[in-house]
């Protein structure tokens, strides 16, 4: 099976358009720190190096790749973008057709709904649980199409999860820190058990190329939940010392104008 390198152009462009956008509205006037910017350009260097090129290819026909593109797409580089505050620029955006586009989108209410975090958490877990444990997650393996069709459904979810639940962007509706943290706590339960699931299953969950052997197969299968399981306890302890981070913030702040008061 190969990749159709329109998928290459497709992806190329579409984060190469996102970055150069970001840049031309020029952060530090929307208020967006030199750090937040470094954060969101990783995040879209990092989706470049899974999405264009040799490792985007090579994940056709290798698992493990395959699953370092699932994690690195969910659970670090979606919060990357996230922390870049791109909402906050496109709703100040210098460029008119971006406010008109992007206001719409906040105000239209369908789209509201899906940034309760309640509905991201939701959407994040059917991702997570359909890519991997349905008829979807072989289909990814077997098919180069569908395998892109889950690359832009992480994104989308991780987007769309990570959006409320942490800090530098306008969000429509309000979320208590202490519901971020424990949310980002609760997720990690799914995606570290689906590492494990995968790396001590004794039967493989998804076809293998031919000319693959049944043993190589399942190693390739225990290596990608190995990757999972180790990669996503790691990351998602960085998110909550993140988010509990800025809870003792805005409880210190909440504290002293107390005081003043």
């Amino acid at each position: 099976m190969a990749l159709n390198p329109l998928w290459d152009l497709f992806f190329g462009l579409a984060f190469c358009g996102k970055l150069a956008w970001y840049y031309a509205e020029k952060p530090s006037e929307h208020g967006v720190s030199r750090l937040r910017q470094s954060l969101f350009t990783l995040g879209i260097v990092l989706a470049l190096i899974l999405l264009v090129g040799p490792v985007a290819h090579a994940a056709i026909n290798t698992f493990w790749i395959h699953m370092v593109q699932h994690v690195a797409l969910m659970m670090l580089i979606s919060p990357l973008i996230v922390l870049g505050s791109p909402i906050r620029i496109a709703l100040g955006s210098h460029f008119p057709i971006v406010r008109t586009l992007i206001s719409a989108l906040a105000n239209n209410p369908l789209i509201r709904q899906l940034f309760r975090p309640q509905v991201g958490f939701g959407l994040f877990l059917a991702i997570l649980i359909l890519t991997h444990f349905s008829p979807l997650a072989n289909a990814g393996m077997v098919n180069a199409n569908v395998h892109c069709f889950e690359l832009i459904l992480f994104l989308i979810g991780g987007f769309i999860y990570y959006l409320p639940v942490m800090e530098g962007n306008p969000t429509p509706f309000h979320v208590p820190y202490s519901f971020r943290v424990g949310s980002l706590f609760a997720m990690m339960l799914p995606e570290t058990m689906t590492g494990f699931f995968l790396y001590s299953g004794n039967k493989l969950l998804h076809d293998i190329p031919q000319g693959t052997t049944a043993m190589a197969g399942m190693n390739d299968q225990h290596r990608g939940g190995s990757i999972m399981w180790a990669m996503g306890m790691l990351i998602d302890t960085i998110w909550i010392v993140l988010a509990a981070r800025d809870w003792f913030n805005n409880e210190r702040e909440l504290a002293e104008l107390e005081d003043e008061a």
